[in-house]
Protein backbone atom coordinates (compact mmCIF):
# COMPACT_ATOMS: atom_id res chain seq x y z
CA UNK A 1 0.00 0.00 0.00
CA UNK A 2 2.31 2.23 -0.83
CA UNK A 3 0.71 5.74 -1.70
CA UNK A 4 3.01 8.25 -3.14
CA UNK A 5 0.77 11.41 -3.72
CA UNK A 6 -0.05 10.61 -0.08
CA UNK A 7 3.08 12.01 1.05
CA UNK A 8 3.60 14.62 -1.35
CA UNK A 9 3.21 17.28 0.92
CA UNK A 10 5.05 16.09 3.26
CA UNK A 11 8.27 15.72 1.05
CA UNK A 12 7.82 18.64 -0.46
CA UNK A 13 8.46 20.75 3.06
CA UNK A 14 11.45 17.84 3.47
CA UNK A 15 13.06 18.59 0.77
CA UNK A 16 12.51 22.35 1.34
CA UNK A 17 14.10 22.55 5.04
CA UNK A 18 17.31 20.27 4.38
CA UNK A 19 18.00 21.15 0.62
CA UNK A 20 16.31 24.43 0.62
CA UNK A 21 16.93 24.04 -3.77
CA UNK A 22 14.88 20.76 -4.64
CA UNK A 23 11.61 20.40 -5.27
CA UNK A 24 9.54 16.96 -4.92
CA UNK A 25 6.78 16.14 -7.07
CA UNK A 26 4.60 13.63 -6.54
CA UNK A 27 5.27 10.30 -7.28
CA UNK A 28 3.31 7.52 -9.71
CA UNK A 29 4.51 5.95 -12.72
CA UNK A 30 4.15 8.87 -14.97
CA UNK A 31 3.73 8.90 -18.97
CA UNK A 32 3.90 12.15 -21.27
CA UNK A 33 0.63 12.76 -22.37
CA UNK A 34 -0.02 11.54 -25.96
CA UNK A 35 2.68 10.12 -26.28
CA UNK A 36 2.27 6.67 -28.03
CA UNK A 37 4.88 4.64 -27.69
CA UNK A 38 3.91 5.60 -23.56
CA UNK A 39 7.98 5.61 -22.80
CA UNK A 40 8.92 6.25 -19.48
CA UNK A 41 9.25 9.59 -17.93
CA UNK A 42 10.38 9.83 -14.11
CA UNK A 43 8.92 12.85 -12.65
CA UNK A 44 11.50 12.29 -9.09
CA UNK A 45 13.00 15.47 -7.94
CA UNK A 46 13.45 18.36 -10.46
CA UNK A 47 15.58 21.62 -9.68
CA UNK A 48 13.06 24.53 -8.86
CA UNK A 49 15.04 27.37 -10.74
CA UNK A 50 12.26 28.78 -13.13
CA UNK A 51 12.36 25.48 -14.91
CA UNK A 52 9.22 24.67 -16.85
CA UNK A 53 7.66 21.16 -15.69
CA UNK A 54 6.49 19.24 -18.73
CA UNK A 55 3.22 17.70 -18.14
CA UNK A 56 2.96 14.52 -17.75
CA UNK A 57 0.06 11.79 -17.09
CA UNK A 58 0.01 9.58 -14.33
CA UNK A 59 -0.58 5.54 -14.81
CA UNK A 60 -3.76 4.83 -13.97
CA UNK A 61 -3.53 1.23 -13.87
CA UNK A 62 -1.61 0.95 -10.93
CA UNK A 63 -4.48 3.15 -8.82
CA UNK A 64 -6.98 0.69 -10.32
CA UNK A 65 -5.34 -2.14 -8.72
CA UNK A 66 -4.98 -0.83 -5.59
CA UNK A 67 -8.49 0.48 -5.74
CA UNK A 68 -9.48 -3.41 -6.64
CA UNK A 69 -7.66 -4.65 -3.70
CA UNK A 70 -9.00 -2.18 -1.21
CA UNK A 71 -12.53 -3.08 -2.88
CA UNK A 72 -11.91 -7.02 -2.15
CA UNK A 73 -10.52 -6.35 1.58
CA UNK A 74 -13.53 -4.13 2.46
CA UNK A 75 -15.64 -6.46 1.39
CA UNK A 76 -13.80 -9.95 2.61
CA UNK A 77 -13.86 -8.35 6.05
CA UNK A 78 -17.23 -7.68 6.09
CA UNK A 79 -17.74 -11.20 5.52
CA UNK A 80 -15.51 -12.12 8.70
CA UNK A 81 -17.15 -9.59 10.54
CA UNK A 82 -21.13 -11.89 9.76
CA UNK A 83 -22.48 -9.19 7.44
CA UNK A 84 -25.27 -11.10 6.12
CA UNK A 85 -24.60 -11.93 2.10
CA UNK A 86 -26.23 -14.77 1.68
CA UNK A 87 -24.28 -18.23 1.90
CA UNK A 88 -23.14 -18.47 -2.08
CA UNK A 89 -22.59 -14.99 -2.22
CA UNK A 90 -20.85 -15.13 1.13
CA UNK A 91 -18.61 -17.49 0.16
CA UNK A 92 -17.42 -16.36 -3.26
CA UNK A 93 -16.05 -13.43 -1.48
CA UNK A 94 -14.59 -14.28 1.78
CA UNK A 95 -13.11 -17.75 0.17
CA UNK A 96 -13.13 -18.75 -3.45
CA UNK A 97 -12.05 -14.81 -4.88
CA UNK A 98 -10.19 -13.42 -2.37
CA UNK A 99 -6.97 -11.60 -3.56
CA UNK A 100 -6.78 -8.57 -1.35
CA UNK A 101 -4.01 -9.82 1.38
CA UNK A 102 -1.68 -11.11 -1.27
CA UNK A 103 -2.41 -8.68 -3.96
CA UNK A 104 -1.50 -5.14 -1.59
CA UNK A 105 1.26 -7.00 -0.80
CA UNK A 106 2.29 -7.94 -4.31
CA UNK A 107 1.09 -4.69 -5.95
CA UNK A 108 2.92 -2.30 -3.13
CA UNK A 109 6.32 -4.15 -4.43
CA UNK A 110 5.04 -3.93 -8.14
CA UNK A 111 4.82 -0.01 -7.50
CA UNK A 112 8.06 0.06 -5.59
CA UNK A 113 9.99 -1.18 -8.68
CA UNK A 114 7.63 0.56 -11.39
CA UNK A 115 8.06 4.38 -9.41
CA UNK A 116 11.36 4.01 -7.79
CA UNK A 117 14.29 2.08 -10.27
CA UNK A 118 13.75 4.72 -13.05
CA UNK A 119 14.54 7.36 -10.19
CA UNK A 120 17.10 5.04 -8.45
CA UNK A 121 19.33 5.01 -12.17
CA UNK A 122 19.77 8.24 -12.23
CA UNK A 123 23.58 8.92 -10.45
CA UNK A 124 21.62 12.46 -9.23
CA UNK A 125 18.30 11.36 -7.97
CA UNK A 126 19.52 7.95 -6.04
CA UNK A 127 20.11 9.70 -2.58
CA UNK A 128 17.02 11.36 -2.53
CA UNK A 129 15.27 8.40 -3.41
CA UNK A 130 16.32 5.85 -1.30
CA UNK A 131 15.72 8.49 1.57
CA UNK A 132 11.86 8.93 0.52
CA UNK A 133 11.37 5.02 0.84
CA UNK A 134 13.23 5.73 4.23
CA UNK A 135 10.88 8.50 4.89
CA UNK A 136 7.62 6.46 3.90
CA UNK A 137 8.45 3.20 6.10
CA UNK A 138 8.47 6.04 9.25
CA UNK A 139 5.49 7.46 8.14
CA UNK A 140 3.51 3.74 7.96
CA UNK A 141 4.96 3.12 11.28
CA UNK A 142 3.81 6.31 12.51
CA UNK A 143 0.32 5.44 11.39
CA UNK A 144 0.86 1.97 12.54
CA UNK A 145 0.81 3.73 16.17
CA UNK A 146 -2.21 6.16 15.57
CA UNK A 147 -3.95 2.93 14.30
CA UNK A 148 -2.81 0.84 16.89
CA UNK A 149 -4.44 3.23 19.94
CA UNK A 150 -7.60 4.11 17.80
CA UNK A 151 -8.24 -0.02 17.58
CA UNK A 152 -7.45 -0.26 21.19
CA UNK A 153 -9.59 2.13 22.20
CA UNK A 154 -12.48 1.12 20.13
CA UNK A 155 -12.48 -2.58 21.42
CA UNK A 156 -12.74 -1.09 24.90
CA UNK A 157 -15.74 0.96 24.32
CA UNK A 158 -17.36 -2.48 22.72
CA UNK A 159 -16.21 -4.39 25.95
CA UNK A 160 -14.33 -6.88 23.34
CA UNK A 161 -11.25 -5.82 25.70
CA UNK A 162 -10.82 -5.49 29.04
CA UNK A 163 -8.69 -2.39 29.98
CA UNK A 164 -5.30 -3.41 31.70
CA UNK A 165 -4.83 -2.13 34.69
CA UNK A 166 -1.10 -0.30 34.25
CA UNK A 167 -1.67 2.47 31.34
CA UNK A 168 2.62 1.64 30.65
CA UNK A 169 1.91 -1.82 29.97
CA UNK A 170 -0.32 -0.69 27.05
CA UNK A 171 2.17 2.10 25.68
CA UNK A 172 4.91 -1.05 25.78
CA UNK A 173 2.63 -3.37 23.54
CA UNK A 174 1.94 -0.41 21.27
CA UNK A 175 5.39 0.66 20.94
CA UNK A 176 6.58 -2.81 20.60
CA UNK A 177 4.08 -3.16 17.57
CA UNK A 178 1.75 -6.17 19.41
CA UNK A 179 -1.23 -4.23 19.13
CA UNK A 180 -2.91 -2.96 16.00
CA UNK A 181 -2.38 -5.88 13.50
CA UNK A 182 0.67 -6.51 11.65
CA UNK A 183 0.14 -5.64 8.30
CA UNK A 184 1.45 -1.92 8.56
CA UNK A 185 4.58 -3.67 10.48
CA UNK A 186 5.11 -5.74 7.48
CA UNK A 187 5.13 -2.71 5.11
CA UNK A 188 7.43 -0.74 7.21
CA UNK A 189 10.25 -3.78 7.03
CA UNK A 190 9.34 -4.22 3.91
CA UNK A 191 9.45 -0.32 2.69
CA UNK A 192 12.76 0.36 4.53
CA UNK A 193 14.32 -3.13 2.80
CA UNK A 194 13.31 -1.90 -0.90
CA UNK A 195 16.76 0.62 -0.90
CA UNK A 196 18.60 -2.51 -0.71
CA UNK A 197 17.07 -4.33 -3.00
CA UNK A 198 16.91 -1.68 -5.50
CA UNK A 199 20.67 -1.20 -5.44
CA UNK A 200 20.79 -4.58 -6.24
CA UNK A 201 18.66 -4.52 -9.52
CA UNK A 202 19.98 -1.52 -10.29
CA UNK A 203 23.51 -3.28 -10.65
CA UNK A 204 21.93 -6.01 -12.32
CA UNK A 205 22.01 -8.23 -9.30
CA UNK A 206 17.94 -9.12 -8.73
CA UNK A 207 18.85 -12.83 -9.00
CA UNK A 208 20.09 -12.31 -5.59
CA UNK A 209 17.12 -10.79 -4.43
CA UNK A 210 15.20 -13.65 -5.88
CA UNK A 211 17.16 -16.25 -3.85
CA UNK A 212 17.73 -14.90 -0.38
CA UNK A 213 13.68 -14.34 -0.85
CA UNK A 214 13.00 -18.01 -2.12
CA UNK A 215 15.32 -18.82 0.75
CA UNK A 216 13.76 -17.52 3.16
CA UNK A 217 10.19 -18.38 2.09
CA UNK A 218 11.62 -22.22 2.13
CA UNK A 219 12.91 -21.64 5.90
CA UNK A 220 9.32 -20.03 7.08
CA UNK A 221 7.77 -23.14 5.65
CA UNK A 222 9.18 -25.15 8.52
CA UNK A 223 9.06 -22.17 11.24
CA UNK A 224 6.71 -19.50 9.89
CA UNK A 225 7.06 -17.20 13.19
CA UNK A 226 10.91 -16.89 12.84
CA UNK A 227 10.78 -13.27 12.49
CA UNK A 228 6.94 -12.97 13.61
CA UNK A 229 6.33 -10.17 16.41
CA UNK A 230 4.37 -12.81 17.69
CA UNK A 231 2.95 -16.35 17.25
CA UNK A 232 -0.51 -14.91 16.63
CA UNK A 233 0.41 -12.51 13.74
CA UNK A 234 -1.69 -12.87 10.38
CA UNK A 235 1.40 -11.27 8.47
CA UNK A 236 4.74 -13.36 9.34
CA UNK A 237 7.16 -11.36 7.43
CA UNK A 238 9.72 -14.65 6.57
CA UNK A 239 6.26 -16.11 4.44
CA UNK A 240 5.10 -12.54 3.14
CA UNK A 241 7.94 -11.42 1.96
CA UNK A 242 8.32 -13.41 -1.48
CA UNK A 243 4.84 -11.96 -2.62
CA UNK A 244 6.54 -8.03 -2.17
CA UNK A 245 9.90 -9.42 -3.69
CA UNK A 246 8.06 -11.02 -6.81
CA UNK A 247 5.97 -7.84 -7.16
CA UNK A 248 9.38 -5.47 -7.32
CA UNK A 249 10.90 -7.97 -9.46
CA UNK A 250 7.96 -7.73 -11.97
CA UNK A 251 8.33 -3.81 -11.73
CA UNK A 252 11.80 -3.52 -12.28
CA UNK A 253 11.08 -5.19 -15.75
CA UNK A 254 7.78 -3.04 -16.23
CA UNK A 255 8.80 -1.49 -19.35
CA UNK A 256 9.69 -5.14 -20.76
CA UNK A 257 6.27 -6.27 -20.39
CA UNK A 258 4.61 -2.91 -21.47
CA UNK A 259 5.88 -3.49 -24.62
CA UNK A 260 4.81 -7.16 -25.41
CA UNK A 261 2.32 -7.45 -27.44
CA UNK A 262 -1.43 -7.89 -27.11
CA UNK A 263 -1.38 -12.03 -27.72
CA UNK A 264 1.58 -12.46 -25.55
CA UNK A 265 -0.64 -10.70 -22.65
CA UNK A 266 -3.36 -13.06 -23.23
CA UNK A 267 -1.01 -15.86 -23.36
CA UNK A 268 0.09 -14.61 -19.93
CA UNK A 269 -3.58 -14.19 -19.04
CA UNK A 270 -4.42 -17.82 -19.89
CA UNK A 271 -1.71 -19.49 -17.86
CA UNK A 272 -2.48 -17.71 -14.89
CA UNK A 273 -6.19 -18.16 -15.03
CA UNK A 274 -5.41 -21.94 -15.82
CA UNK A 275 -2.83 -22.44 -13.13
CA UNK A 276 -5.45 -21.04 -10.91
CA UNK A 277 -8.08 -23.35 -11.95
CA UNK A 278 -6.54 -26.15 -11.06
CA UNK A 279 -5.19 -24.59 -7.93
CA UNK A 280 -9.31 -24.12 -7.35
CA UNK A 281 -10.69 -27.32 -8.01
CA UNK A 282 -7.39 -28.76 -5.80
CA UNK A 283 -8.38 -26.85 -2.88
CA UNK A 284 -12.44 -26.86 -2.79
CA UNK A 285 -13.54 -30.13 -4.94
CA UNK A 286 -14.36 -31.09 -1.38
CA UNK A 287 -16.84 -28.52 -1.34
CA UNK A 288 -18.87 -29.05 -4.98
CA UNK A 289 -18.53 -32.90 -4.84
CA UNK A 290 -16.13 -33.06 -7.74
CA UNK A 291 -13.52 -35.52 -7.85
CA UNK A 292 -10.89 -34.95 -5.97
CA UNK A 293 -7.47 -33.63 -7.84
CA UNK A 294 -4.25 -33.85 -5.32
CA UNK A 295 -1.28 -31.74 -6.21
CA UNK A 296 0.26 -32.32 -3.26
CA UNK A 297 -0.47 -28.75 -1.70
CA UNK A 298 -1.97 -27.14 1.32
CA UNK A 299 -3.57 -24.52 1.50
CA UNK A 300 -3.76 -21.90 4.50
CA UNK A 301 -3.23 -18.08 4.92
CA UNK A 302 -2.27 -18.22 8.30
CA UNK A 303 0.72 -19.00 8.41
CA UNK A 304 1.21 -19.02 4.39
CA UNK A 305 1.66 -22.19 2.51
CA UNK A 306 3.29 -22.56 -1.09
CA UNK A 307 -0.39 -23.83 -2.08
CA UNK A 308 -2.21 -20.36 -0.57
CA UNK A 309 0.94 -18.14 -1.92
CA UNK A 310 0.43 -19.80 -5.41
CA UNK A 311 -3.23 -19.10 -5.50
CA UNK A 312 -2.24 -15.09 -4.82
CA UNK A 313 0.41 -14.99 -7.36
CA UNK A 314 -1.91 -16.74 -10.22
CA UNK A 315 -4.76 -14.68 -9.36
CA UNK A 316 -3.56 -11.65 -9.15
CA UNK A 317 -1.33 -12.52 -12.05
CA UNK A 318 -4.72 -12.86 -13.75
CA UNK A 319 -6.66 -9.90 -12.77
CA UNK A 320 -3.54 -7.70 -13.31
CA UNK A 321 -2.83 -8.98 -16.78
CA UNK A 322 -6.34 -9.23 -18.01
CA UNK A 323 -7.55 -5.45 -16.96
CA UNK A 324 -4.08 -4.56 -18.72
CA UNK A 325 -5.45 -6.08 -21.84
CA UNK A 326 -8.85 -4.18 -21.32
CA UNK A 327 -7.89 -1.06 -20.13
CA UNK A 328 -8.81 0.69 -23.13
CA UNK A 329 -12.05 -0.32 -22.42
CA UNK A 330 -11.73 -0.38 -18.85
CA UNK A 331 -10.18 3.51 -18.20
CA UNK A 332 -12.61 5.93 -18.18
CA UNK A 333 -15.64 3.98 -17.16
CA UNK A 334 -17.12 4.50 -13.61
CA UNK A 335 -15.67 1.37 -12.01
CA UNK A 336 -12.65 2.15 -12.90
CA UNK A 337 -12.78 5.77 -11.81
CA UNK A 338 -14.50 4.52 -8.55
CA UNK A 339 -11.57 2.09 -7.77
CA UNK A 340 -8.81 4.79 -8.61
CA UNK A 341 -10.01 7.06 -6.37
CA UNK A 342 -9.65 4.62 -3.25
CA UNK A 343 -6.59 3.74 -4.94
CA UNK A 344 -4.78 6.98 -5.28
CA UNK A 345 -5.25 7.40 -1.44
CA UNK A 346 -4.83 3.54 -0.53
CA UNK A 347 -2.86 4.18 3.01
CA UNK A 348 -5.84 6.27 4.46
CA UNK A 349 -8.69 4.18 3.09
CA UNK A 350 -7.36 1.15 4.45
CA UNK A 351 -7.19 2.57 7.53
CA UNK A 352 -10.72 4.26 7.65
CA UNK A 353 -12.00 0.89 6.51
CA UNK A 354 -10.64 -1.18 9.42
CA UNK A 355 -13.16 1.46 11.73
CA UNK A 356 -16.00 1.06 8.88
CA UNK A 357 -16.17 -2.79 9.23
CA UNK A 358 -16.23 -2.72 12.59
CA UNK A 359 -19.06 -0.72 13.02
CA UNK A 360 -20.28 -2.56 10.30
CA UNK A 361 -20.34 -5.90 12.34
CA UNK A 362 -21.92 -4.27 15.60
CA UNK A 363 -24.42 -3.11 13.13
CA UNK A 364 -25.19 -6.30 11.73
CA UNK A 365 -25.10 -8.00 15.55
CA UNK A 366 -27.86 -5.58 16.35
CA UNK A 367 -29.87 -5.71 13.61
CA UNK A 368 -29.84 -9.56 12.86
CA UNK A 369 -32.99 -9.41 11.28
CA UNK A 370 -33.03 -7.97 7.93
CA UNK A 371 -31.26 -10.67 6.91
CA UNK A 372 -29.38 -10.09 3.41
CA UNK A 373 -30.47 -6.54 3.57
CA UNK A 374 -27.08 -6.67 5.22
CA UNK A 375 -25.62 -6.33 1.65
CA UNK A 376 -26.58 -2.60 1.55
CA UNK A 377 -23.57 -2.34 4.56
CA UNK A 378 -21.09 -3.34 2.16
CA UNK A 379 -22.83 -0.50 -0.43
CA UNK A 380 -22.87 2.10 2.27
CA UNK A 381 -18.82 1.57 3.14
CA UNK A 382 -17.87 1.80 -0.05
CA UNK A 383 -19.68 4.49 -0.71
CA UNK A 384 -18.19 6.04 2.80
CA UNK A 385 -14.72 5.42 1.56
CA UNK A 386 -15.23 6.97 -2.06
CA UNK A 387 -16.22 9.64 -0.14
CA UNK A 388 -13.32 10.35 2.27
CA UNK A 389 -10.82 9.41 -0.92
CA UNK A 390 -12.88 12.71 -3.02
CA UNK A 391 -12.47 14.69 -0.09
CA UNK A 392 -8.39 13.64 0.28
CA UNK A 393 -7.94 14.51 -3.02
CA UNK A 394 -10.27 17.85 -2.91
CA UNK A 395 -8.33 19.18 -0.03
CA UNK A 396 -4.91 18.58 -1.66
CA UNK A 397 -6.01 20.68 -4.73
CA UNK A 398 -6.85 23.10 -2.48
CA UNK A 399 -3.98 23.16 -0.66
CA UNK A 400 -1.87 23.10 -3.67
CA UNK A 401 -3.64 25.89 -5.02
CA UNK A 402 -2.98 27.70 -2.34
CA UNK A 403 0.48 26.67 -2.17
CA UNK A 404 0.96 28.23 -5.67
CA UNK A 405 -0.84 31.52 -4.96
CA UNK A 406 1.40 32.28 -2.02
CA UNK A 407 4.41 30.61 -2.17
CA UNK A 408 5.91 28.03 -0.15
CA UNK A 409 4.41 27.89 3.03
CA UNK A 410 6.26 27.73 6.15
CA UNK A 411 8.04 24.09 7.58
CA UNK A 412 5.21 23.76 10.43
CA UNK A 413 2.45 22.87 8.06
CA UNK A 414 4.12 20.04 6.79
CA UNK A 415 2.16 17.68 9.09
CA UNK A 416 -1.30 18.68 8.68
CA UNK A 417 -0.55 19.00 5.02
CA UNK A 418 0.82 15.18 4.94
CA UNK A 419 -2.46 13.86 6.71
CA UNK A 420 -4.32 14.60 3.30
Amino acid sequence: MIQDSHFDAWHYYFSLTIQNLLELRGGGYYYPANHRDHQLIDPGIIPSQGLSRQRHQRDQRLDFWRGLCLIDMALVHLVYQNVQFGQALGNFIGSYSRFAAGGFIFIAGLGVGMIFLPRARDDNRRGETYRSLFSRAIYILCVQYLCAMGMLSLEVFRGARVSAGNPLVIWRDIFFLREGGDLLPFYVVMVGLSPLALELFRRGRGWIVLLISGILFLIGLCNPWLFAIATHDNFPPILWQILFVLGLALGSNWKRYDALQRRYKLLLAGVAWNVFALLFVSEYSSYFGWPALSLGLSFSKVPLSTGEALRYLCLVGGILTTTDVMWPTLQGGWFARFAQTLGRKSLPVYVLHLWLVEIAGSAAAAWWWIGRWQILFAVATLGILWCFARTLEWRARVSKSRRVDSGPAPVHGAISASLN
